[in-house]
């Protein structure tokens, strides 16, 4: 498994921000280069349903054309899980606009215990018959207008998807909004790899 390096001090205050948020979820973006980070900037949560969800405040998403005009870049964006482990969700995958920067999860399922995990999520858009996978695959509405099907590493992938999934690695989400009609609207692949945290001075 590939390391992201994060300095003790980013460490900690990825923890301390979930920690005075819960129980919303807590965001914010880390500035460096390539798999290193070295400046933390918190964000404000500007999502509906904080409980469940985030979505990063525009003027700190900004904030990556400053770091890409000395040179470095936003090379992760982290959220918490205050109650939930640390693993991208089905809303998680859906969000990932930002395919070069890695997503870090803190999880406070147990608030003594917390867990910091990393992950890149890369999506894909297949041609595909999105009406007829829905009506194949299990899907599970995730919040209102999304549905999500996850494929889990260490499960046989159906039929269905042998064809459509050769190209994508596992695990990977499923995942499709709907229109007005509550029909299929926009269905993508999100393929999630992990790596590992590991911790600097």
């Amino acid at each position: 498994m590939q390391a992201i390096s994060l300095p003790q001090a980013i460490y900690d205050e990825i923890i301390a921000h979930a920690r005075q948020g819960k129980p919303e979820e807590i965001c914010g973006i880390l500035r460096g280069r390539g798999t290193e980070a070295f400046e933390l900037l918190r964000a404000k949560n500007i999502a509906t349903e904080r409980i469940e969800n985030y979505d990063v405040d525009p003027q700190t998403l900004m904030k990556q054309f400053v770091f890409e005009e000395a040179g470095d870049e936003m090379m992760g964006i982290y959220h918490s899980h205050p109650v939930s482990v640390a693993w991208p969700s089905a809303t998680d995958a859906w969000n990932a606009h930002y395919p070069d920067s890695y997503y870090l999860i803190c999880s406070l399922e147990y608030d003594d215990a917390p867990i910091l995990r990393a992950f890149r999520m890369l999506a894909t858009f297949p041609d595909v018959d999105g009406e007829e996978l829905r009506r194949v695959l299990p899907f599970r509405q995730v919040r209102r207008g999304l549905f999500g099907y996850y494929q889990a590493a260490d499960r046989s992938t159906p039929r269905v998807l042998h064809a459509l999934a050769s190209d994508v690695s596992l695990p990977f989400y499923l995942v499709f909004t709907v229109d007005e009609s509550g029909a299929v609207d926009e269905l993508r692949f999100v393929e999630i790899t992990e790596y590992r945290v590991e911790i600097g001075e």
